[in-house]
């Protein structure tokens, strides 16, 4: 059986166009090399390709899940739009026990906390519409107040008040904007807590600026060359702190950054910092974490028999490499929205570097995943899972050149570790899970930071075989077909993409 070293490039995108490309203008040597000498295809990793809307970009969570599972898989994005096309929520128990709780504590406020977005990836502004229509229709005369996550990230940079316009005919007589914060501080999911406390304080205690003239304020943060993404803590006029017996709700899909926002407010035991010991009635669109707080409205399908944990059940040796800002692609995701000890298997996570954006160290941690990967070569494991996380992460900053040098350091790394590989008698793989570096800089010189549409490579160093185009989908039993492992049934309906010259 062939030992293999599989390498995902997280958001490197394949498009032609090379104007504001990263990857084009990386001049990435031994990538072009391995590209041009090995079989490799181009697989579709956005939209109807990997179960999403047509033309929505895909994000590092989904597509770890769908390399893991090598299936189409039901996900957050779709689930919710459902929800509200077919007004499910007045079937749900939690929420009309929410509904119900606030009819009959009518001094009591709901707070809805929101990263205010078209990304797609933690959020969409129309679930915070439908969901505000839905109140009306449903009667909730409570005060209701918004506190909105800026994005910047996956979004443009400079969007906050285009979605600002685009609710203010959700904003009526009991609906109010509240506070707007930075996702840099409000969506923190580095364990850098002092960056969480800054939104805690603002929704616990007021503590933030006053922003009487909340556009005027947005443009002088631009002044200063702060996007979206980094707004400090605003209050409007219409603030208001949570009380004692509130209700909070966390209108984004997504899981991990929303989770130390959670600790800070539900759990006792919480130590990072200081929290206030009020009793705040918590719920959420999907489970965050069962330890913590149980009132969420939808449970989100668990996939087994994932390629790891396939992997593992036939008894070889497994080592996954990652940086720690990987940490739920890697080891959440990637095994099918499940964290799980798997037999004979080793994970390596390295810390990624403590900076407030990772244009300041494009190279982040490369060389030492680089060097842990050489390091279980030279153990012998059977099967190798790394992951570099530049094009992902230093694209979302939006800094073309910063892109290229972290492209260029994976550049180094992949020479070194294709070195051994050799010696060490590994077939090497390499892909990725969404596109994102490709495009940093548009054709109207639009600096863009979220994921885009591109589909990613597909390598397999070895000769003897060829490969076709395909989905991310395909990746999994493709895989399987080449190391002559039978396919489980749960990935038959993928599409095998190899085959024997």
């Amino acid at each position: 059986m062939k030992k293999i070293l599989t390498i995902i490039l997280d958001g490197f995108g394949m498009r032609e166009d090379i104007y504001g490309n990263a990857v084009k203008n990386a001049g990435m040597n031994n990538f072009i090399d391995i590209w041009n000498n090995y079989p490799h295809c181009l697989l579709k990793a956005s939209g109807s390709s990997v179960g999403l809307p047509d033309k929505q970009c895909s994000s590092s969570e989904l597509g770890h899940e769908i390399i893991g599972t090598g299936r189409l898989i039901e996900n957050a994005l779709d689930e919710i739009n459902e929800v509200f096309k077919r007004e499910r929520l007045k079937y749900n128990p939690k929420y009309n026990e929410m509904i119900n709780y606030l009819s009959n504590n009518p001094t009591k406020s709901l707070h809805i906390f929101h990263l205010l977005s078209d990304g797609g990836v933690s959020s969409h502004i129309n679930h915070l519409k439908c969901f505000l229509n839905t109140l009306s229709h449903d009667k909730v005369e409570n005060k209701i107040y918004l506190h909105l996550a800026a994005d910047g990230r996956d979004s443009d940079k400079h969007k906050i008040y285009t979605y600002l316009k685009e609710i203010e005919n959700n904003i009526s007589n009991n609906v109010k904007l509240a506070s707007i914060c930075g996702r840099y501080y409000a969506l923190d999911d580095t364990k850098d807590y002092k960056r969480t406390k800054m939104f805690y304080d603002l929704l616990f205690d007021g503590r933030g600026i006053d922003a009487k003239n909340l556009p005027r304020f947005i443009e002088k943060c631009y002044e200063k060359k702060l996007s979206d993404e980094y707004l400090p803590p605003l209050k409007t006029n219409d603030f208001q702190t949570l009380d004692n017996n509130d209700v909070l709700i966390f209108l984004n899909f997504s899981k991990e950054n929303q989770l130390q926002l959670l600790d800070a407010i539900c759990n006792k035991d919480f130590i990072e910092f200081n929290n206030y010991s009020l009793n705040i009635k918590v719920y959420s669109l999907f489970e965050i974490d069962k330890h913590i707080n149980t009132n969420y409205f939808f449970e989100m399908p668990k996939n087994k028999h994932t390629l790891t944990e396939y992997l593992a059940g036939l008894g070889l040796t497994q080592a996954h490499i990652y940086e720690s800002i990987k940490n739920s692609s890697m080891s959440y995701y990637l095994n099918g929205k499940r964290y799980l000890k798997l037999e004979n298997c080793d994970i390596y996570s390295i810390d990624s570097p403590v900076v407030d954006s990772f244009d300041l160290k494009p190279e982040m941690n490369a060389l030492s995943v680089a060097k842990t990967i050489i390091k279980c070569m030279e153990k012998d494991y059977d099967f190798i899972l790394a992951n570099f996380a530049n094009p992902d992460e230093v694209g979302h900053t939006g800094n073309y050149q910063a892109t290229i040098n972290g492209l260029q350091a994976i550049d180094v790394c992949l020479g070194k570790i294709l070195e051994v590989a050799e010696e060490n008698f590994y077939k090497v793989i390499i892909t990725s899970s969404h596109a994102n570096a490709d495009t940093i800089i548009d054709r109207n010189n639009n600096i863009i930071t979220k994921n885009t549409l591109s589909p990613v490579p597909f390598i397999i160093m070895d000769k003897k075989y060829k490969l076709k185009n395909g989905t991310l989908t395909s990746f999994a039993p493709t895989l399987l077909k080449y190391m002559d492992i039978a396919i489980p049934k749960e990935m038959k309906d993928a599409e095998i993409l190899i085959e024997k010259k």
